[in-house]
């Protein structure tokens, strides 16, 4: 593989394409016979992606898309996503990705918010025909494309009408987008209102992929699957994006199918994964053998922490491994745990930023706070987002006059530099007058062998005001109880912190993005008896 640019070496400053169509153009120009992506038995070189891209993009022009349009695509991870992608950020159309999971009262919302010119939708995915769905909530002037089971192709059909589009015409499009430019709106998962589109830039999306090369093994990023949903930055960025800057091919799988994906894991042999401690626990249950996964060169992994027992596991496979941490408003992940991190640094923190980001810890009054005080984790620099669609008011509340990120989390910056993710900003409760950290409890537990998940929230208490709730998924045929789960904790974390109540579930509540579904979890709250 002849990956496009190359990788940063340390102090180097981060140089190479300004706009994601830079990225294809350049892949395609310097190695046009190179596997790009790939779904079932279809796999396509630079050359071949350039040109549907090509066509797809001169269809939209002839629709009459132009610069700053939205053009959504709802479709599961395939190369039907990726090609619409390509193709409306390369004539300056902002991108929106809708997931296959959503409801009607969700597809409503987005395309009221976004009010999108054009819509690329699924037909017949798993017996619901979104194409008549999204049609019946969009307004009647919007363009609708239909996507089957066969891939758009460069001599498609469905897009004729960009025959009547010079190639001078999509050059001169093209020309025209600046990297400040807005690329793609993505959706926050709502866990607090309303979901916020946020507005991520051309620079954003390609500079935050090309800091990440400047410190990940380039035998890492020769190829990834991603069976991802294509409108959170996970899949978008972190897996597709990422590998594809760095000039490797991605293996693009409909649907999270373990059997199905451990099979096109073995005879595709992806060297990059990105993962999460409910993936290492759904693993782990199925009695994975990460050791013979051994053509994995780099995972990655955040969301939340993984636990040292769990990541016991994962380094069998012989990759490097790396906490890392992002959200929404930071395109995906920018910081990222060194190469020589012990196992222990990778569960309890989340890294340093990427090259081009700084990160502090701050008070509420903005002041930077010192090495182990407990704040709120601000970002400036180059993953940021531009702002929420639509919603200037919270876009002034996200983003400091002098351009740093409001990220509601909570962490700790340690002397050696590394940052601790203390958990979400909200969530943090006071029992009998202490802070006490959600995610900090939910690791101490982890560490049983019996518990595969825990999720801790706070609820009301008559003399501590609030007190915790822990949530837990336990290994099949436990019979653990809270009182066993106390005594465990009595010697890892301070009395005061230890849940006063428990609750066994055989599976947790999940957000679209795969993230507990902490709200749902609130709802299902039983007091003890």
């Amino acid at each position: 593989m002849r990956p496009f640019g190359h990788t940063l070496r340390e102090g180097e400053p981060v140089t190479g394409p300004s706009v994601i169509h830079q990225v294809l153009a350049g892949r395609s120009a310097a190695a046009p016979t190179d596997q790009a992506a790939m779904q079932g038995d279809l796999r396509l070189t630079n050359a071949e992606l350039l040109a549907r891209v090509d066509a797809a993009a001169s269809f939209l022009l002839a629709s009459g898309v132009k610069k700053g349009d939205r053009v959504a695509t709802l479709a599961p991870p395939s190369l039907d996503f990726w090609i619409t992608f390509l193709a409306a950020t390369s004539i300056g159309a902002i991108w929106q990705g809708l997931n296959p999971a959503y409801k009607r009262n969700e597809y409503a919302y987005l395309l009221e918010d976004a009010a999108p010119a054009l819509i690329f939708a699924q037909t017949d995915f798993d017996t619901r025909n979104y194409f008549e769905e999204l049609q019946a909530l969009a307004k009647p002037d919007i363009v609708f494309v239909p996507l089957t089971k066969e891939p758009l192709s460069a001599v498609d059909p469905r897009l004729y009408p960009g025959r009547t589009v010079s190639a001078a015409d999509l050059q001169a499009a093209r020309a025209s987008v600046e990297p400040e430019d807005i690329a793609v709106i993505v959706y926050t998962s709502g866990t607090t209102g309303q979901p916020k589109g946020a507005m991520l830039s051309h620079r954003a999306v390609v500079q935050t992929a090309l800091s990440n090369l400047a410190w990940m093994p380039a035998e890492g990023l020769k190829a990834t699957v991603c069976a991802a949903p294509i409108n959170h930055v996970g899949g978008l960025n972190n897996v597709c994006f990422t590998v594809f800057a760095a000039g490797g091919r991605i293996i693009f799988f409909p649907r999270v199918d373990l059997t199905k994906l451990g099979q096109v894991n073995f005879s595709e042999r992806p060297t990059y994964l990105v993962g999460g401690p409910t993936a290492w626990a759904m693993m782990i249950a199925a009695g994975a053998d990460f050791a013979a996964a051994s053509f994995y060169k780099l995972i990655v992994f955040g969301g939340a922490a993984s636990t040292v027992a769990q990541l016991e596991h994962v380094r069998r496979t012989g990759a490097r491994l790396s906490s890392v941490y992002g959200q929404t408003e930071t395109t995906g992940m920018m910081t990222y745990t060194e190469e020589d991190a012990g196992l222990d640094i990778m569960s309890e923190t989340i890294g340093k930023p990427i090259r081009g980001n700084e990160i502090r810890i701050a008070a509420p009054d903005g002041a930077a706070l010192q090495p182990g005080e407990t704040g709120e984790i601000q970002v400036r620099g180059i993953s940021v987002m531009s702002g929420y669609w639509n919603k200037p008011d919270s876009s002034r509340e996200a983003l400091t006059a002098d351009g740093w990120l409001k990220t509601g989390d909570l962490g700790i910056q340690r002397p050696d530099g590394n940052i601790v993710f203390a958990g979400r900003l909200k969530e943090m409760f006071k029992s009998g007058g202490y802070n006490v950290y959600p995610v900090e409890v939910e690791l101490a537990i982890c560490e049983h062998p019996d518990v595969m998940e825990a999720s801790v929230i706070e609820v009301p208490h008559d003399k501590f005001q609030e007190v915790g709730h822990a949530f837990l998924v336990l290994r099949p045929g436990s019979s653990l109880t809270g009182d066993d789960l106390k005594a465990f904790l009595n010697d890892r974390i301070a009395g005061y912190k230890i849940p006063k109540s428990w609750q066994i579930l055989a599976a947790f509540p999940r957000l679209p993005n795969g993230k507990t579904d902490k709200r749902s979890l609130r709802a299902a709250f039983q007091p003890a008896d």
